[in-house]
């Protein structure tokens, strides 16, 4: 995964979740981190990395959209387990 790469929600149609239950996946998951407010958007930072997810959201915090920050510091194993989490939600990376 590079910094080019992004997470879509492939429809409409598809379950809504909130950026505050894909931080819960992450945390589920055994990746520590945290929401930050970031314009009009919301960013889930990752502890002890560089790295953040940058979501675009709706009135209701509900995204629809998700990139990895440009200065990523993402090993394989990392990676794998963010494809994982979007991959348990139905959405694609781009």
């Amino acid at each position: 995964m590079d910094s080019g790469d992004y997470f879509e929600k492939p429809d409409e149609s598809s379950p809504k979740i909130t950026v505050h239950e894909i931080r819960d996946r992450f945390v589920a998951a055994g990746m520590a981190c945290h929401i930050e407010p970031d314009d009009m958007r919301l960013r889930i930072v990752f502890e002890k990395r560089k790295s953040f997810l940058s979501f675009i959201v709706d009135e209701f915090d509900h995204p629809s959209m998700a990139s990895m920050s440009e200065n990523a510091d993402c090993d394989a194993a990392f990676a794998q387990k963010v494809s994982n989490v979007f991959d348990s939600i139905g959405w694609k990376l781009r």
